[in-house]
């Protein structure tokens, strides 16, 4: 079942992004230079198609082996040596601008070439000097030779202000940027400036810095396009039996990516087969759309989705969150919301047509506006006892608001450092659950466990009168109730709808002396959260290595 859901969500997504084709493609004409369309070249190796995704074979180089431990990428290196090997000039270049800061002191190039870089003191007659060479005519570069004692008065306290760039202090504060959740305003940064290195900087110094940090840690936006097909190949090699596409369009622009993990196919096997699909937007400057597909929970009332829905699976039922019906409730009409609140959620809720008919009837007297609008919606979309398939507690798209607000800072990075973020969040959470569902020590999960122990104390104050040896009435002051324990059914509703003993059955079973684990959706076991968690996702190669 796990690849069947991950397929359909494929379908309705490759209809939503053929639909909007137009929209993203012509979207960079409106960007400023900074922000080129988003192509995708067949660099680093790799050639992407709409079918395949191939690595080609590139010989390393062997100065490249011989250094590839002690390479430094990082320019905000705090202590500098000689013998230490750099990625390339400009990371060398960034390292001793830094290091000039920590330690407040000036320096001049002397020599600056595709071979060499040569630094000495700005003081006259002063010995402190750097020299840095490439490795064989290659883009490494390794310090050859470094004196760092001082011989010149040059204790000089504004030469920071001269020396200090937007890239020098781009590449400090980078480290503050990594966690996209991480708060850290251009004020932040001029008050950090002044105590750590007494550097007084204004406002637009701090914004250009902060840019320059985002720069430095994300790259280029349309840089990030190119990564994908590098990337997909990965995830494949590390995830046999994912789902992952790239589409472009016919002149080589950005489409669309789907990603599917092997982990969360392998996963819904054990799931209700009741999915989310929900999507929100992207913050980036290309914007476009991110689309989630979740389990055990039901989308929101929107209309893309569910228009894309009806076209690739006409068959396929589409329910609405009773939670944002409600929110369009209050925009749409404006009286009665104090009683329409509690009326309307019971309503929604409803285990018998009695029940439903009855509330329904008094959000009618209240304001017939609102029956008239969801009836128009369709009580199967919102109502329990009206779904045509068992929703049990899946009323509403819990699952992907929270989705999308543990994600709200991330749809501002680039199109690979989200998909990373996303993958990582995956393996954090499966991780947790995991060792959640193996700290479990009863038959049922937990959220189940605790609504079977409130039924099962309601229970205790019931009578029970046997009919026959699966037929049971149950009484509960003056009302009565029916059990079915062979149909798993009973007249409140709930046995069969949650697919759990309501406090009836229960009352039931105590008067058979039989347990409830039988009469438990397979579904709420502890052994399906094992089962579903069992495949961790791994953390990917360092493709580096």
């Amino acid at each position: 079942m796990g690849i069947e859901i991950a397929m359909a969500v494929l379908e309705i997504f490759k209809l939503m992004a053929l639909c909007s084709m137009r929209m993203q493609v012509t979207k960079s004409n409106t960007l400023n230079e900074n922000y080129p369309p988003m192509e995708i070249r067949n660099n680093m190796g790799f050639v992407c198609s709409s079918g395949t995704i191939q690595l080609l074979d590139m010989p390393t180089s062997p100065v490249i082996e011989e250094y590839q431990s002690e390479i430094i990428t990082e320019g905000t290196q705090s202590v500098i040596e000689e013998g230490q090997v750099y990625q390339d000039k400009q990371t060398i270049a960034t390292a001793m601008k830094h290091y000039s800061i920590m330690h407040k002191f000036q320096f001049r190039v002397k020599r600056s070439n595709h071979r060499s870089y040569w630094l000495i003191c700005v003081g006259e007659n002063c010995n402190w000097h750097f020299k840095a060479t490439s490795i064989n005519d290659s883009a490494m570069f390794k310090i050859r030779s470094f004196n760092r004692q001082h011989t010149c008065t040059l204790m000089d306290d504004t030469f920071i202000q001269r020396n200090c760039t937007v890239v020098v202090v781009g590449s400090m504060v980078m480290p503050k940027y990594c966690d996209p959740k991480t708060v850290y305003t251009p004020k932040d940064i001029q008050t950090d400036m002044l105590s750590q290195y007494k550097v007084d900087l204004s406002y637009m110094q701090a914004w250009r810095e902060k840019k320059k940090a985002l720069q430095f840690l994300r790259g280029h936006l349309a840089d990030s396009y190119n990564k994908l097909p590098k990337y997909f190949y990965i995830l494949e090699k590390t995830y046999p039996g994912s789902v992952v596409k790239l589409k472009k369009t016919i002149d080589e622009y950005f489409l669309y990516a789907f990603v599917a993990l092997c982990t969360s196919i392998s996963g819904w096997e054990y799931y209700r087969p009741v999915v989310v699909v929900d999507r929100t937007f992207l913050k980036t400057a290309y914007k476009g759309i991110m689309l989630t597909a979740s389990i055990m929970d039901t989308t929101d009332r929107n209309e893309s989705i569910l228009k894309e829905t009806s076209i690739v699976y006409p068959g396929v039922p589409h329910y609405s969150c009773m939670w944002y019906i409600w929110t369009n409730i209050r925009a749409k009409f404006k009286k009665g919301h104090q009683q329409l609140n509690e009326l309307y959620f019971a309503t929604a809720g409803s285990y018998t047509l009695d029940e439903f008919n009855e509330r329904m009837s008094k959000i009618e007297d209240i304001d017939r506006r609102v029956k008239s609008y969801l009836y128009d919606i369709g009580y199967y979309r919102w109502s329990r006892v009206h779904a045509t398939v068992n929703r049990t507690w899946t009323m509403t798209s819990k699952i992907a608001e929270f989705l999308n607000a543990v994600t709200k800072d991330a749809r501002e990075l680039p199109i690979f450092d989200l998909l990373e973020y996303m993958r990582t969040l995956l393996e954090r959470w499966t991780k947790e659950k995991l060792l959640k569902a193996k700290g479990t020590f009863t038959f049922l999960g937990y959220k189940f466990n605790k609504e079977l122990e409130k039924n099962s104390t309601l229970s205790q104050k019931l009578r029970v009168r046997a009919s026959t040896d699966h037929s049971h009435t149950v009484i509960d002051g003056v009302k009565r109730y029916i059990v079915c324990l062979e149909s798993k059914k009973c007249s409140c509703g709930q046995f069969q709808l949650d697919e759990l003993p309501c406090a009836h059955a229960l009352a039931a079973l105590r008067h058979k002396n039989e347990t409830y684990e039988n009469y438990c959706s397979p579904y709420y076991t502890k052994e399906s959260l094992l089962r579903t968690y069992k495949i961790s996702v791994n953390s990917l190669p360092d493709e580096r290595k």
